[in-house]
């Protein structure tokens, strides 16, 4: 599971959309570990869309700390949607 994905998919609007093969095996990964609800076709459709994000995907996106991170977690120790999504932009921000 790839907490970089998941993290992503905390950032943006749900439901949401994924047409990538490499984004919908791990959508299929995610679903199986019981930390997003998504539907996902077979082929030859090939798309999947995550609905939401389970209250044990919520948990797990909490679980990793990280020393840069401490002050933004006090800011939003009360949203994990604040975190999650401050956390993505300042990957997106680095990378």
């Amino acid at each position: 599971m790839s907490v970089e994905f998941s993290r992503q998919i905390a950032a943006t609007p749900l439901p949401k959309s994924f047409n990538a093969a490499k984004d919908i095996d791990a959508i299929r990964i995610l679903r199986q570990a019981g930390l997003v609800l998504a539907l996902v076709d077979e082929p030859p459709e090939r798309a999947a869309k995550v609905l939401a994000i389970t209250a044990r995907g919520h948990d797990e996106l909490l679980r990793f700390d990280y020393p840069e991170e401490r002050s933004i977690r006090r800011l939003a120790k009360d949203s994990w949607f604040q975190l999650a999504a401050a956390r993505t932009r300042s990957n997106q921000a680095s990378g």
